[in-house]
């Protein structure tokens, strides 16, 4: 890829990641693999941005909450999906959490996955819900618990079926199996979130 064409790359990957400019508009400037690569990269970050932002919420850390959720709203808006506003606040803090983690996982925030899904292809849906997921263990991992081994058996078995490669994954499917202090288990979810995001976006 010469110089031109790679800072063309560069400059489509970061005006998506802001969600300042349409995706139909990115279509007739990019290939339709960086096009995709794109979309992929897109719904790795919305997914991460909006669950961070849920558990924030649910946590009445409402500033930084606030934040992210505009930024997952303009990656939504980017990828033509939609994103439900999260349900008002309950008098226990406990009990918004757990409206928060149903909202993520069963209600609106997992309708967006399946938006996704249909709007782009399976892939777009898995990577979405991945990230979701997996940045559920920066709330409920414990050495040994038996959610958070469900979660690290997702985050394997869906990144086998798409084909994510393993070295981006295994860090946080390994320091779950073998019990890992929480510390080490936060780390290596924020390093797969990091690493996932940019190798979909270089497509390499």
């Amino acid at each position: 890829m010469n110089n031109s064409n790679s800072f063309s790359r560069r400059r489509f990957i970061k005006l998506l990641t802001l969600g300042t400019i349409a995706l139909p508009l990115i279509g007739h400037l990019a290939s339709a693999a960086e096009l995709t690569n794109l979309t992929k990269a897109a719904a790795w970050r919305l997914g991460d941005n909006l669950s961070l932002a849920a558990m924030l919420y649910g946590q009445d850390k409402d500033p930084d909450a606030n934040q992210l959720f505009s930024k997952a709203k303009k990656l939504a808006d980017a990828l033509g999906v939609d994103i439900k506003p999260f349900p008002a606040k309950s008098s226990k803090s406990s009990s918004t959490l757990a409206e928060m983690i149903h909202y993520l996982i069963k209600g609106d925030g997992a309708l967006i996955g399946v938006a996704l899904g249909r709007k782009y292809d399976d892939e777009h849906e898995i990577l979405y819900e991945v990230s979701v997921k997996s940045n559920l263990l920066l709330l409920l991992y414990a050495p040994g618990d038996g959610t958070a081994n469900t979660i690290g058996n997702l985050v394997k078995s869906r990144s086998e079926t798409i084909g994510l490669p393993s070295r981006l994954w295994v860090g946080v499917v390994t320091a779950i199996n073998n019990g890992r202090p929480v510390d080490e288990v936060r780390d290596a979810v924020f390093k797969m979130h990091e690493d996932v995001g940019n190798y979909l976006e270089q497509g390499t």
